[in-house]
């Protein structure tokens, strides 16, 4: 227990300012589908919204004394604090700034892919990380996984080890009279204290981050973070569908052609044997020649 005492102080600072991030962006997300969605997540027409107008009620409505205050738990302006969310847009229009949430991608346009960033100091883990609902990050060299739980989640790397160090220990704290056996313990503490010092950043380190949907972004996505595409573009396969499947209708014709050609011989064979017959009956009616 003396060692957790030790650890969660140097996570708290990250995991307040990430609770309060994580404050912020969720009441961002409300304000902009009820001003620009039809409550079920399709657009309502409305594409841009204000950012002066926007800032200022969530100061009043997340109860923030004055404009200080709000911009001292964002670390800067609110059009500074828009600008660290890799999912929104901004754009000035008339000479004000506006800006949009990128909506969700449609799961026929999803595209996996894995992102990877050596952490090499601290101030790699200022770089804000946006991972998707469905995405997990990875710290291979600690073997452990953040998994995907179906929210978004954008903030500094710093704040996202915080908050799984802060989680962690409370966990081991609920659980330390519990039926859990002590190796159980033990390694939801080893992590802990692992996890706390890769916050110092004594060796270098690798974040990596699954992705499904693709939709999980860096900020500043450059050159340092390592893309790579697990599967083609939805484009590329929807492309190679629409072929496959012309080259089965093309295959399928000669098929076809046959019994209309079977169907077209069929009247022509009956009309064949109605002649027959009626030259047949003719035969069978025409009067006896008259004997000499």
């Amino acid at each position: 227990m003396n060692a957790l005492v030790c650890v969660l102080p140097h996570a708290c600072a990250g995991v307040c300012s990430h609770q309060e991030v994580a404050r912020l962006v969720e009441h961002l997300q409300l304000l902009w589908e009820g001003y620009c969605t039809d409550g079920e997540g399709n657009s309502n027409g409305c594409e841009w919204l204000p950012v002066e107008q926007i800032g200022n009620m969530m100061c009043q409505e997340l109860g923030y004394e004055d404009e200080p205050e709000f911009e001292d738990a964002m670390k800067g302006s609110f059009s500074d604090f828009l600008d660290k969310l890799p999912y929104v847009v901004k754009q000035e229009k008339n000479g004000r700034p506006y800006f949009q949430i990128k909506p969700e991608l449609p799961r026929s346009q999803w595209r996996a892919t894995k992102m990877t960033l050596k952490i090499n100091s601290t101030a790699d883990l200022w770089r804000t990380c946006y991972k998707s609902p469905h995405a997990t990050v990875e710290i291979p060299e600690l073997e452990f996984e953040f998994s995907a739980d179906g929210k978004r989640h954008t903030d500094s790397i710093y704040n996202h080890i915080g908050s799984a160090v802060y989680n962690l220990g409370a966990h081991y704290v609920q659980q330390a009279n519990s039926g859990l056996s002590d190796d159980h313990k033990d390694k939801i503490m080893d992590t802990v204290i692992a996890l706390n010092a890769f916050l110092d950043v004594p060796v270098p380190w690798t974040w990596v981050v699954h992705d499904p949907s693709g939709m999980s972004e860096f900020k500043p996505m450059d050159a340092h973070v390592e893309v790579e595409y697990l599967e083609p573009a939805a484009a590329a396969a929807a492309a190679a569908a629409e072929l496959a499947a012309a080259g089965d209708a093309a295959a399928a014709e000669p098929a076809a052609a046959e019994p209309t050609a079977a169907a077209a011989a069929e009247p022509a064979a009956a009309g064949e044997a109605a002649a027959a017959e009626e030259q047949q009956e003719g035969q069978q009616q025409q009067p006896p020649e008259a004997a000499p």
